[in-house]
C-alpha cells in the first residue's frame, strides 16, 4: 500500500457508536413528526375544506367561524412544527459536535475520504462494490447538507421580525419547502438501500444501528 496515500490510521467505513445511533433514530423520529405536521397543514387542515365539511355536517356554523376554527387548529399544528424544529436544531448541533470531537478517524469527513481512497485504489473487479459504498456515503453527505439548509432556513422563518432577515423570508420559505422534498427523496432512497443491503450484502445492518456493533475478538 502506498504510504503517501494511506492515512496513518485507517478510517472505518461505518460508525455504530451509541451517540451516532441516538442521533440517527432521534433525527428519524423528529423528521417524521415534522412531515406529519406538514401533512396536517397542507392536506387535512384547510380553511376552505373545513368550511365545506362543517356546513355539510348540518351544524350551525358560519363561514367566519369555520375559518377561525381552521385557523386556530393550523396555528397549533404550526407551533408543534416549530417545537420539533428546535429539537432538530439541537440534534444538528449535537451531530456537529460529534464531527468536531472524538477520534479523527471516526469523523464523517475522514470516513468519506477513506471510502473515496478505497474506490480509487480498488481493482477493476471490486470497482462496482466500492462505487456502491461511495454512492451511499455521498448521499449521506447530501443529507447533512439538506438538514443544514432546513435548520438555517427554518431559523430565518422563525425570526421573521428581525429587520435584517425580513428580506430573506421569501427565499428562505422557498428553499425550506424545496429541501423538504429532497429530504423525502433521500428517506425513500435510504429505506430502499437499507432493505436491499439487509437482504443482499449486509445482513444485520439494522440490528447494528439499533444495538451497536459487537466487539471484535482479539487475535
Amino acid at each position: 500500500m502506498n504510504p503517501t496515500i494511506a492515512p496513518a490510521v485507517e478510517a472505518p467505513i461505518k460508525d455504530y457508536r451509541a451517540p451516532l445511533r441516538f442521533w440517527h433514530w432521534a433525527s428519524a423520529l423528529l423528521i417524521s413528526l415534522q412531515l406529519i405536521t406538514i401533512l396536517f397543514q397542507k392536506v387535512i387542515v384547510k380553511s376552505k375544506s373545513a368550511v365545506t365539511e362543517l356546513q355539510s355536517s348540518g351544524k350551525a356554523v358560519s363561514v367566519p367561524q369555520a375559518r377561525e376554527l381552521a385557523h386556530i387548529i393550523s396555528e397549533r399544528i404550526w407551533a408543534w412544527h416549530i417545537y420539533f424544529g428546535w429539537a432538530l436544531v439541537a440534534l444538528w448541533v449535537f451531530r456537529l459536535g460529534l464531527q468536531l470531537t472524538g477520534p479523527s478517524e471516526l469523523h464523517f469527513s475522514a470516513r468519506l475520504m477513506e471510502i473515496l481512497r478505497r474506490y480509487r485504489l480498488a481493482p477493476p473487479a471490486d470497482k462496482g462494490k466500492a462505487g456502491k459504498i461511495l454512492f451511499a456515503k455521498t448521499t449521506y453527505a447530501l443529507f447533512y447538507i439538506f438538514i443544514t439548509l432546513m435548520v438555517a432556513t427554518g431559523l430565518i422563518m422563525i425570526y421573521e421580525d428581525v429587520s435584517w432577515l425580513k428580506s430573506f423570508q421569501d427565499l428562505a420559505k422557498e428553499v425550506h419547502e424545496f429541501t423538504m422534498y429532497l429530504i423525502i427523496g433521500f428517506i425513500v432512497l435510504h429505506v430502499v438501500g437499507v432493505v436491499w443491503a439487509e437482504t443482499k450484502e449486509d445482513h444485520g445492518l439494522v440490528s447494528r444501528m439499533v444495538g451497536g456493533e459487537a466487539p471484535k475478538a482479539k487475535a
